[in-house]
C-alpha cells in the first residue's frame, strides 16, 4: 500500500513539473532585417490590412490611419489605437482593449502578395488595400 502510494505522488509530482503543450505553432522570428519604418509606412498608412491573428483562423480587419490612429475590426467587436514606427523599423500599436492597451511592437516582412508582422510572442499575415474597408 506505501508503495501505490508513493508511486502515485511521484506520478502526480512528475505532471506538475510538466509545461503545457503550446496552443498553436511556435513563432518563427528571424533575424533577416524587416522592412523599413520608410517602406512599412508605404505600405499601411491609409490602408486595410485583412489577414489572420497568430495561432489561429480568425480574420480581423484594421485600417491604419495617417494621423497615427487605427481601428480594428475583430468577431468580437471594433477596436482603437494609436500607432508609431520606430527608427529601426519596427511597428508598434496599443489597442484600447486589445492586450490590455499595452503597446507591443513587430517587424514586418514581405511575404508573398502580403505583409507578415511578427515579433516573439505574436505573428500575423496581412493582406493591404487602400483606403478604409469597414
Amino acid at each position: 500500500m506505501k508503495t501505490l502510494f508513493v508511486c502515485a505522488a511521484a506520478l502526480a509530482l512528475g505532471a506538475c513539473a510538466a509545461e503545457p503543450a503550446p496552443l498553436g505553432p511556435s513563432i518563427a522570428t528571424s533575424d533577416a532585417p524587416g522592412l523599413s519604418s520608410a517602406a512599412i509606412l508605404d505600405v499601411i498608412s491609409g490602408n486595410t490590412g485583412v489577414g489572420t491573428m497568430s495561432g489561429s483562423t480568425v480574420t480581423y480587419a484594421m485600417y491604419v490611419a495617417p494621423d497615427g490612429t487605427a481601428q480594428a475590426r475583430l468577431p468580437t467587436g471594433t477596436d482603437t489605437g494609436n500607432w508609431r514606427l520606430t527608427s529601426d523599423g519596427q511597428w508598434c500599436v496599443n489597442w484600447k482593449l486589445f492586450r490590455n492597451g499595452e503597446e507591443y511592437c513587430q517587424r514586418v516582412y514581405r511575404d508573398g502578395k502580403g505583409y507578415k508582422f511578427v515579433n516573439a510572442s505574436s505573428e500575423e499575415l496581412l493582406v493591404f488595400a487602400p483606403g478604409k474597408r469597414f
